[in-house]
């Protein structure tokens, strides 16, 4: 049971940083540290996670306040 919440969380990481990892423009996706920090993200996925959601979420009010 832990270990699916950790892999779901972990899934839930990659998708929410895969796009914005690739979208970037002064990241080349071909370097090595590029993908060694997004893999840190997804290992550490308990602490990323809900960062990653309540800046969404931020963002996602101020969308809609103005």
């Amino acid at each position: 049971m832990i270990l699916q919440l950790y892999l779901l969380a972990s899934l839930m990481v990659f998708l929410l940083a895969i796009g914005p990892f690739f979208r970037d423009p002064s990241n080349p996706s071909r370097r090595l540290s590029s993908w060694a920090f997004l893999g840190l993200a997804v290992v550490c996925s308990p602490l990323t996670l809900p960062n990653m959601l309540r800046r969404r979420m931020a963002k996602s009010t101020l969308i809609r306040l103005h």
